[in-house]
């Protein structure tokens, strides 16, 4: 659940939630409004007043608690490898995706020796991909499940 934040001028006077000073009539006031439509008879909507510097100290202790870490274009971190290692995990996944498409075919067409072939196949190249970076976890959980 997302909160609605803004910042307005203090109309009557609250209690700030993060350092509980009350906060004064016509001085800036940061509220956010937690707005959840629940299901019937579990409703509920809460308001929270903070002075502004208070409102940027409990932002920046949040980030204090969860430090950043680069990732890569879909929000994992990055592996640490070096550009030759990166290279060769390339080359690898780009020959096990050719490899699954042959396998689909394959499984299609049901020709049992082919898959059987197929099949070892990629299971020598997840060995050499767990060498260089690791297998994916989807790919682990997609060998389970095929069991």
């Amino acid at each position: 659940m997302i909160p609605n934040v803004c910042i307005n001028w203090c109309q009557r006077e609250a209690n700030c939630k993060w350092c509980n000073n009350p906060i004064i009539v016509a001085t800036p006031i940061v509220l956010v409004f937690f707005w959840n439509k629940g299901t019937d008879g579990r409703r509920w909507n809460t308001k929270h007043y903070y002075h502004p510097n208070c409102w940027v100290a409990q932002g920046l202790d949040y980030l204090k608690l969860n430090p950043y870490v680069s990732t890569g274009k879909r929000g994992q971190p990055k592996l640490q490898l070096t550009e030759e290692d990166r290279r060769t995990r390339y080359l690898l996944l780009r020959r096990k995706a050719t490899l699954d498409i042959r396998l689909r075919d394959a499984r299609l067409h049901g020709l049992t020796e082919r898959v059987a072939d197929l099949t070892a196949k990629s299971f020598d190249l997840l060995l050499q991909i767990a060498k260089v970076g690791g297998i994916p976890k989807r790919w682990a959980e997609d060998i389970i499940n095929d069991q």
